[in-house]
């Protein structure tokens, strides 16, 4: 088995950005709890000169024990309520990508 990185970003919906911060922080505490979680940190792009386009309101940056956590995680009923009913309301953008280590 092979460790799982994962960079998720967010982007709120117009006025959205601190409904969309305390959401995700809703997850924090669950998904620590999971076995295979490594890390689970929320943070917020800080933009930089050069950069193209608006900066992610919200990136959470993971690392799991394996691909089968991370997919478990993704089952869980917390994140499936989260994408499923909560995301809808508040997320305008979103991009989610996998990564292994070289």
């Amino acid at each position: 088995m092979s460790e799982l990185y994962c960079v998720a970003r967010f982007r709120a919906q117009a006025g959205k950005a601190d409904e969309l911060q305390q959401a995700l922080k809703s997850l924090i505490a669950d998904t620590h709890r999971e076995a295979g979680c490594l890390l689970y940190q929320l943070t917020e792009e800080v933009p930089y000169e050069g950069a193209n386009g608006e900066p992610w309101d919200c990136v959470f940056v993971e690392r799991w024990a394996s691909r089968e956590a991370f997919d478990e995680h993704c089952a869980q009923p917390y994140i499936k309520e989260y994408f499923e009913q909560v995301s809808p309301a508040l997320v305008a953008e979103a991009d989610v990508r996998l990564y292994r280590p070289l």
